[in-house]
């Protein structure tokens, strides 16, 4: 199963997003593949400064982490899409409207897949499409708690809330994943 993460630049949220479920998934011997893109990301940049410092007190790295643009191919690779924000969502279904049924804010996803249980022996791809159905038709059940907020420009305080939510977050998504 391939997970993206997506925010605007790819050097905060997406890219601590990746980086925390990434070792998640090493450590607990899940085989998931993890990227991330930004709907304004250039190619290449490093993760801020704070990005990389708080996830590293976590024993994570980011260091050698390069932003990406969301590209259409991008976002067809991916099983599962997990956006920080609407506005990150309706950007990924502007560039493939195939997407919608994989692609969940950060918390909706979390909600849901909690409401419906682990992978277990499912296939992951069938997991994803009742986590959708659950959605009532609906174009999304995300609620603003389910987005997460931008830390650009913030001080150190707001990345390690940022880092929190992500690192809980991702704690779930790993748990729900693992099969």
């Amino acid at each position: 199963m391939k997970v993206l993460f997506v925010c605007t630049g790819n050097v905060c949220r997406s890219a601590m997003g990746h980086a925390l479920l990434a070792h998640k998934a090493n450590e607990a011997g899940i085989n998931l593949a993890v990227v991330s893109a930004g709907t304004e990301a250039a190619t290449g940049d490093p993760a801020t400064d704070l990005a990389v410092e708080v996830l590293q007190q976590r024993g994570v790295g980011l260091q050698s982490h390069q932003s990406r643009p969301l590209t259409t191919e991008v976002v067809r690779d991916a099983d599962l899409i997990v956006a920080m924000t609407r506005r990150h969502e309706a950007a990924i279904v502007a560039l493939d409207q195939e997407a919608r049924p994989r692609t969940f804010l950060a918390g909706e996803l979390i909600r849901l897949g909690g409401a419906r249980g682990p992978v277990g022996e499912h296939p992951p791809e069938l997991w994803v499409a009742s986590l959708h159905e659950a959605r009532g038709g609906h174009m999304t059940t995300g609620r603003l708690a389910d987005e997460i907020p931008d830390p650009w420009g913030e001080p150190i305080d707001v990345y390690r809330q940022t880092a929190d939510r992500l690192d809980g977050l991702t704690s779930a998504l790993a748990r729900l994943l693992a099969s």
